[in-house]
């Protein structure tokens, strides 16, 4: 998928307040497709992917207890919606679907026994409870094993045995099934890169070729690329063919499936070019005919692109090309008592604002409630969004960080119905007039838009001033900010003065807005 003119790099800017993702209008039917560099629905609006993994349907049917964790339900679909989520990432287990190495099992006492096409009816049951509730459904293959070898945890990248066989038979399955999106591996990894393994032999390497056709030498063909199987211990268990992301896509369009398809980058789907500002995906990434693929970024903590510069640098500039879909993030749980991290984090919020302002999708891991014993096992990786299945109540940290930011997205904006302005007798301030219809607060900031040469003879924009905004309901209300000494003196020897003045108010239950405004001050 080579795609010319990349940039070098893509910087931060301001913007608004990030748009609400878009429900379909009742009479509409759920629907999802691909149209440039972002996700539309059927009534033809923008939207972006924004909710939680459920996990447990990757464990539940090997470990024999269940299919899943006994909530995939219309009950669990409504919870969720009412987070204002609007997608649900499954992540699948290979040998369950197929209904082989002896799997699913009931070792664990499920009662009735399970079987294949029991899973099967499970998850098409539970697709079909979200879409009835405005949630669409992105399907992951997310355990797999080369072989007889048991689908018990992730794999360096799908094997040719039964991956492709995999896609044929979901992708067959929900064909007709517009509100669904694929997602063709969880997360790839070269075994022998030392961010993602320790691997020391070399014909285990997992390169951007092999991600992409199964190949060395990747759509030119070549030897096959092999690499080794990891058993629940960590230890190695066999050599397999490596099945790249173009054999899974082409599985997929075969059956006629026209629904968009999901690639993660290598280094468990969180480098997507690293040091090529998104190149290595953009020149890999698996060709599709109908044109509908996206990339798909996982975000953790301590993992090389878990900051704003590899943000703007790696996925902004694939973001102008083809949707970005965060398929899994979370902060460290600094409350865990057997997390050595104890300082409060920022980070999922930092991460949503940003993906916000660059139209990204996200969703957060995992829809689960974990026991003590669990969260002391996973430490600082207790990833939980729930802590019961009755209210549904978000756990901290991760879970409240996430239901207050979708639901803050979902909420209207604040509105400003008046704005105007006028140099004080003096030049020294300037008297704003606004008025809202609704009590809210906040700042006004204000600089020139034109840069001025600096003491150290460099020229830099002149910060104008601030000012605190409190507005009561429907009420005209005068904000005085007092200029900097450079802004008066600007003001005064020039005349005129052109200044952007920026707004922020918020509210308790109403969107934050951030209003711009550019105007020009008159000296008296």
């Amino acid at each position: 998928m080579a795609i010319a003119g990349l940039p070098a790099a893509v910087h931060a800017s301001s913007s608004g307040p990030a748009p609400h993702p878009n429900r379909e209008a009742t009479t509409t039917p759920l629907s999802i497709k691909v149209v440039g560099n972002h996700f539309v629905n059927g009534a033809g609006h923008r939207i972006r992917l924004l909710g939680v993994n459920h996990t447990s349907a990757e464990y539940g049917c090997v470990d024999g207890f269940g299919y899943d964790d006994g909530h995939f339900d219309g009950t669990d679909a409504a919870a969720i919606a009412s987070w204002k989520a609007n997608a649900v990432r499954i992540p699948l287990n290979e040998d369950c679907w197929l209904g082989i190495n002896g799997q699913p099992n009931s070792n664990e006492g499920a009662d009735p026994a399970l079987t294949r096409d029991g899973y099967r009816h499970e998850i098409v049951d539970y697709v079909a409870d979200l879409n009835r509730h405005g949630l669409y459904a992105i399907l992951d293959l997310h355990w797999s094993a080369p072989g007889a070898q048991v689908a018990l945890e992730q794999q360096p990248m799908p094997d040719r045995d039964h991956s492709p066989a995999f896609w044929a038979s979901v992708a067959a399955t929900f064909e007709t099934k517009p509100a669904v999106v694929f997602d063709l591996f969880n997360e790839p990894f070269d075994p022998t890169d030392p961010r993602s393994g320790d691997d020391q032999n070399a014909a285990d390497k997992v390169t951007w070729n092999c991600w992409e056709s199964g190949t060395h030498d990747g759509p030119d063909g070549g030897t096959a690329c092999y690499t080794s199987a990891y058993g629940e211990d960590g230890a190695k268990t066999s050599r397999y063919r490596v099945a790249g992301l173009q054999t899974l896509l082409n599985a997929v369009r075969e059956t006629g499936a026209r629904q968009p398809v999901l690639s993660g980058g290598l280094d468990y789907a969180n480098d997507l070019g690293d040091n090529d500002h998104g190149r290595a995906w953009m020149t890999h990434a698996p060709d599709d005919p109908l044109n509908q693929e996206a990339a798909s970024f996982h975000n953790y903590m301590g993992k090389a692109c878990d900051h704003a510069t590899c943000w703007n640098g790696v996925l902004a500039p694939i973001a102008t090309h083809v949707p970005v879909v965060t398929g899994e993030f979370d902060e460290d749980d600094f409350l865990q008592r057997n997390c050595s991290v104890k300082t409060p984090s920022t980070f999922d919020a930092r991460y949503m604002g940003w993906a916000d302002s660059k139209g990204v999708s996200y969703l957060a891991w995992g829809w689960i409630v974990e026991s003590a014993a669990e969260k002391d096992a996973d430490g600082c990786s207790a990833y939980f969004l729930i802590n019961d299945y009755t209210t549904y109540a978000p756990g901290q940290p991760n879970g409240v960080a996430l239901r207050t930011h979708l639901r803050a997205l979902a909420a209207p904006p604040v509105r400003l119905t008046l704005f105007h302005a006028a140099v004080a007798p003096g030049n020294a301030k300037v008297r704003f007039q606004l008025r809202s219809p609704q009590t809210c607060a906040g700042t006004l900031t204000g600089r020139t838009v034109r840069a001025f040469p600096t003491a150290g003879g460099l020229r830099r924009t002149v910060p104008i001033g601030s000012a605190s905004v409190r507005l009561r309901a429907r009420r005209t209300r005068t904000i005085v900010l007092t200029l900097t000494r450079r802004a008066h003196h600007l003001l005064v020897t020039r005349g005129s003065l052109r200044v952007l003045i920026t707004i922020v108010l918020t509210r308790h239950g109403y969107r934050r807005t951030v209003l711009h405004r550019t105007l020009t001050l008159e000296r008296q």
